[in-house]
Order: structure tokens, then C-alpha cells, then sequence
């Protein structure tokens, strides 16, 4: 633990995160069932694949989508 003038203060949050002695929790419920429907053979239906390839297809190299109004008279 650091220490602030020769006294104990508590770790800041990256400290914690970071410290070895964090790390010996057991696995969050999440992750056990993650790991099980793998096992299962189950694929993950995440759909960031797919937006990710839209976006560098279109946002990210500036092209126009189409969706922009035109101006009014």
C-alpha cells in the first residue's frame, strides 16, 4: 500500500486494478456461461463485426451516406 507521509493510504483505483493480489477472485457467473456455451459449441452472435465493416466503409472514408437534407427555399 502507498504510503502518504510515513502513513497508509489507500491504493488508487489503476493500482487496484492493476495489483497482483486483485486478481484472485474467482470467474464471474458471465464468464463461466460464456465458456460452457463454447464448449457447447454455441457461436457468438455479437454483431460488432458487421457494423465495424459499414462503418470503415462509409463514415470513416468520408463518404456522403446519402442521409443528408437539402436545403430549404
Amino acid at each position: 500500500m502507498p504510503s502518504a507521509k510515513g502513513k497508509s493510504s489507500p491504493r488508487l483505483p489503476h493500482e487496484h486494478d492493476e495489483s497482483a493480489d486483485s486478481q484472485t477472485s474467482e470467474p464471474r457467473p458471465e464468464m463461466k456461461q460464456a465458456h460452457a456455451d463454447l464448449e457447447r459449441g454455441l457461436v457468438d452472435t455479437d454483431r460488432s463485426p458487421v457494423t465495424d465493416e459499414l462503418y470503415n466503409r462509409t463514415l470513416k472514408s468520408g463518404k456522403p451516406t446519402g442521409g443528408q437534407a437539402k436545403p430549404r427555399r
